[in-house]
Parts: structure tokens; sequence; C-alpha cells
């Protein structure tokens, strides 16, 4: 059992035990004896949250969702659009370069600075916009929000059983310490180098995937899916929807098995297992094996901020649905077919029920960060969408599609073109992931006049 105890002097509207938590009650206890703390309010020329807008179209303005935000940048896996006429909305809604937008549900609290290529995006219901004044640095700002001293702020105040939500005057009246402009100019400084290193992140991970497409021959490929198209019923097998039998399909196994040998994924692997389902409420991090689910694996690496933890005695119940170095993780329901490698630092993680694991038999013909780069191309993408089964609330794919999936078994010289690219990608989002840990230890520390 936690316990905290507080004054009945300091019980404000709220009288379930969760608000007076001791790292709540700590965070606000520092920030009272801080003269240079402000109300956020105070600091910020506009504070607003979005619309919500449930008409999606394949092309149009951008439509900015709260999964859509991750601490460690924009995730765009998965982006909506809106017709373009919501361009006439209010500007209220729409973001633009250098805001600050906050999730407001999900993992309340999440901050990001707006970059370029977002400018002019709508943001839903579940995001507000924080436009900051002159005298407060925006990149400090969304790091701070992004520390201990505005993250339990905001999880503090947010509201709801089900799905917390930080309303806008919460937000608003988050306290923000504010230290000389040359140490906020130090931490933008400092986000700035991040953002450096997750580019030539981006830039090392797109040079592998040309060298892939170009070995294969689809830079040009037209994969666009047709709205008419003739089938023999010849041709037709256990199948009847229109989709399975799209000419894309055709056109790119034509290519390809001119181009390359092929072999099906259960003839280079050992091993191929669903994860463990939860064996207990969720615990700290201290008293718990880091859990992996479906969303925190994406394209080529796996997120490791905010993971839940599976109590220790339950270790037994787990078995072996625990991570090796270079198993490579699959997303096998929601969004399907999302594959990454498990570095070193990832290992004797459980992983979740909705996560395919395969672990090759040897790196000899193929290595872990080639197989994860196709099954994340567009080779792995078309056979795991085709043969897709969709559910009636979540698509998803089984153990038989993953095995029966074809692997172009490229030449070790050009493997070793593609890996090593890879894992440089991995490195560098590695060390701005440490950068960005470094700078909210450097704002904690002087929140604390450390």
């Amino acid at each position: 059992m936690i316990t905290s105890t507080i004054k009945f002097s300091q019980i404000e509207d709220r009288i379930d035990a969760e608000y007076y938590k001791s790292e709540y009650l700590e965070v606000y206890n520092t920030l009272e004896k801080r003269k240079d703390a402000i109300l956020l309010k105070d600091i910020a020329k506009k504070i607003v949250s979005g619309s919500y807008i449930d008409t999606y179209f394949p092309q149009g303005v951008l439509y900015l969702r709260v999964n859509n935000l991750r601490e460690d940048g924009f995730d765009f896996s998965n982006v909506k659009y809106v017709d373009i006429q919501y361009s006439k909305i209010p500007q209220k809604i729409r973001i633009h370069t250098n805001d600050l937008v906050l999730g407001r549900t999900g993992t309340v609290g999440v901050v990001l600075v707006v970059p370029k290529v977002l400018d002019g995006a709508v943001m839903s219901q579940h995001i507000t916009k924080i436009i900051p004044k002159d005298k407060i640095n925006r990149f400090y700002l969304m790091i701070y929000l992004n520390s201990k001293y505005g993250r339990l702020q905001a999880e503090k105040t947010a509201l709801g059983s089900m799905q917390k939500e930080l309303t806008l005057d919460a937000t608003k009246n988050i306290k923000v310490f504010i230290p000389p402009q040359s140490f906020q100019q130090k931490i933008e400084r400092m986000v700035k180098e991040t953002y450096k290193k997750r580019k030539l992140a981006d830039e090392k991970y797109k040079e592998a995937e040309e060298i892939l497409n170009k070995e294969l021959g689809l830079e040009n490929l037209d994969l666009s899916t047709q709205k008419t198209f003739e089938v023999k019923f010849s041709e037709t097998n256990k199948r009847i929807d229109s989709e399975y039998y799209q000419p894309k399909y055709y056109r790119f196994w034509e290519l390809v098995r001119k181009r390359v040998d092929l072999k099906k994924l259960q003839d280079i692997i050992t091993k191929i297992d669903y994860g463990t389902v939860p064996t207990s409420p969720y615990v700290s991090k201290e008293q718990g094996i880091p859990y992996i689910k479906g969303k925190d694996v994406k394209p080529n690496h796996i997120i490791l901020k905010d993971l839940d933890y599976l109590h220790k005695e339950t270790r037994h119940l787990i078995g072996d649905k625990i991570t090796q170095e270079n198993d490579i993780l699959i997303t096998q329901m929601g969004t399907v077919g999302n594959a990454a490698v498990v570095l070193k630092e990832v290992t004797g993680f459980a992983f979740g029920s909705f996560i395919l694991r395969i672990r090759l038999k040897d790196f000899s013909n193929t290595n872990p960060y080639y197989v994860a780069a196709i099954l994340n191309s567009p080779i792995g993408k078309l056979q795991i969408f085709r043969e897709m089964r969709i559910a009636t609330v979540r698509a998803n794919t089984d153990i038989p599609t993953i095995k029966n999936l074809q692997i172009p078994i490229l030449s070790q010289s050009t493997q070793q073109k593609i890996s090593p690219l890879i894992q440089e990608s991995f490195r560098l989002r590695k060390k701005a992931r440490e950068l960005i840990k470094r700078a909210k230890e450097e704002v904690e520390a002087a929140v604390e006049g450390k």
C-alpha cells in the first residue's frame, strides 16, 4: 500500500487519494518555494484546444491526433487527412511552425514544438496548442513540460476514470519555472542537436531503403490501388474479396521473382510465437518486468518511454515470452506488420500477446536488421496486408501468414550495405534520446537549485 499524508488545509476540491500522491506533493512543494515559478497562462499568448473531425480523406490537410505525439518526436506512421474545405476553419485550431502542441489524453502531457512540415495542420480535440510569449524560450518550455515538473502536474490534474483528460483550465494553471535566458538557450541548443541526430538517422534509414528498392527494382513500380479490374474465375481461390486480387500484387511479384531468389520466412527462422497476456495489474518500474505492447513497436524501433511493467512474482507465468538480442518483434493487431529488432538494452523484456516474435536460424545468409527492413518495406507490407484478416473491430494477422512470407535473399555484400545503415540509424536515435533525457535532468536540477 502506498500512503501520503497531507494537512486538512491542503485539501482542494478533489478528495480522491490519487490526487494527493506523494510524488505530486513533492513537485508542488518544490515549486511553491520558487519565486521564479509562474503560471503557464501568464507566459503564453494563446492556449487553445482543437476540434473533433471524423471524416478523413486520402489527401488534404493533415489532421494531427494525439497518437501522433510521442515524447521522442512526431509519429507519422498512422496519419489522417481532412478535406481541403477544412482549410477554411478557424485559425485557432490550425497549428504553425514553432507552436507547441500538448497531448490532453492518452499519455497525458506530452509536448512537442511544431516543425515546418506540420505548418497549417489541423489539431484534434485531444490536442492543445500553446503559443508562448517572447519572454520564454519555446524549446526550454517543451523540455520543462516534458520533465517531471510538467508531466506530474498534468497527471495530477487530469480528470476521468477510464481515460484521463487534461482540461484547458488545468493546462493554463501549470506552474512553470523560469530560469535565466542563458540556461534556456543552453537547453535549446541541446534540443536542436537532437533534431540533427534524428534527421541524420532518418537519412541513414532512407539510404538503406533506396539500396533495397534499387536491388529489387521497386523504385518506379506502380503500387496504386485500382478501382476496377477483371480476374478470371479460374484464378480465384479461397478468397472472394476484390482487394485480394488487386493488379498491384501481380505486378509486384512478377518483377521481384525475376530479380532475386525467395525463401519463405519459416525456412530461415527457429522460433515464431505470440507474446504473453498480462498476468497481474501493472506495477512500478522498481517492482516489475518491462512489458512491450503493440503500441510500443514502430517500424524499425521500439519505444521504451512509458512502458508498463508486470510484477516480478509472475515471472514463472510469462515463460519464454522474454526478448533476446536480435529477436524481431512484429505487431499482430491494430497497426499490423510493424517490425523492429530487439537491441541489447531491450533484452529480458516481456512482450504482449498482440505481438509476434521471430528468431533467425543464423546470420550467415540473412541478418535481423535486413529481415526487419524487408518486413517494413513494400515487400513485407504488401504480403501482410493482402493476407490480413479483417476482424469486426481490429485488423490482424497470424502466425501462418507470417511464416509464409516470401523473403528476397540478396547477396551478403548487399545486405552488408543495408544493415550497417540501419544500425547507425538506431545508434543516432539512441543518442538523441539520451540527449533529451540529459536536458530534462538539467532542467529538473535547476528547479531544485542544484
